[in-house]
């Protein structure tokens, strides 16, 4: 079997703890050619929380070959592995590693920590990460894109619910909702980062999408094109970077406009407080008169 092929079994994985209402993340570990552990998510069934996919792997892996020492074995997983994982990872000497999907939040294998292969610990293995990439990274947003419809759908309903059978009370009703944007931002439209440099930098720094100023809009350009990462093409990546070009641009002429709207200012209170300040020289020079 191939890479491709391990990696799907431990998709297959993933899939089974998303059925169960756990985060997709699914694991296998590979020794001689054979599958001797699987692992899937399973935190809140077992409500434990390190029984991560791969922890769950390794303990399967290890009862199969009798030894806490994993040497030889491949790890497969499709999500990079967070710091508890990677520990695990080093303390059973897996002499390779093999994920699809980078974890911006989390990941140890060098999206936010780089705790595998760190020049002060002995043990090194080889990566491999990004196989499959892209499915997997769908799996887990399909997944949270679903949970988020279904809560705001329970939120929804809760308040549409008919309310015959509750007694009555002298409660005060809720506010409801106000439209204002009390946020840095809101989520751009889909697929607004595969449009052309001069829309992305358009939307961005509309007060649609950034009703406090385009300056959201590029730590919103900026987290995605984090966040993709080696999944970006070159022509894709050279496109967001124009993009960021045209947001500077337009964050400039807005820093130098600031100035002129200061200075605006300063002149009217400047112009209503001086008619205030008139009727005192006339009296004073009617009372010398006198």
């Amino acid at each position: 079997m191939t890479d491709v092929e391990y990696l799907r079994a431990a998709i297959a994985e993933a899939q089974a703890a998303e059925a169960n209402g756990e985060v997709p993340v699914g694991a296998v570990v590979v020794h001689e050619n054979k599958i001797i552990g699987r692992g899937q998510n399973r935190v809140l069934r077992d409500s434990d929380p390190t029984a991560h996919a791969e922890i769950v792997a390794l303990r399967e892996a290890g009862l199969a070959l009798k030894n806490y020492r994993l040497e030889d074995c491949t790890l497969y997983a499709t999500l990079e592995p967070c710091a508890m994982c990677a520990g695990a990872i080093l303390h059973a000497r897996i002499a390779r590693l093999v994920y699809a999907a980078p974890d911006p939040k989390a990941g140890a294998c060098g999206s936010v920590l780089s705790v595998l292969n760190h020049p002060q610990l002995n043990h090194k293995l080889d990566l491999l990460p990004g196989l499959l990439a892209e499915e997997c990274g769908a799996l887990l947003t399909n997944f949270f894109r679903k949970r988020r419809l279904e809560k705001s759908s329970a939120r929804i309903l809760g308040k549409e619910a008919p309310t015959q059978e509750a007694p009555m009370t002298t409660r005060k009703p809720k506010k409801k909702w106000s439209a204002k944007v009390a946020t840095d931002s809101t989520h751009p439209d889909q697929g607004l980062f595969n449009q052309s440099a001069s829309t992305i930098a358009k939307e961005l720094a509309s007060k649609k999408v950034s009703p406090k100023g385009p300056a959201s809009g590029m730590r919103m350009l900026n987290f995605y094109i984090n966040r993709a990462g080696k999944n970006l093409s070159a022509s894709r990546h050279t496109e967001l970077e124009k993009a960021k070009t045209l947001l500077s641009e337009i964050i400039a002429r807005q820093k130098s406009k600031s100035p002129a709207k200061t200075a605006k200012k300063t002149q009217r209170k400047a112009a209503k407080k001086s008619p205030s300040k008139t009727p005192r020289k006339t009296a004073s020079k009617k009372s010398s008169t006198k």
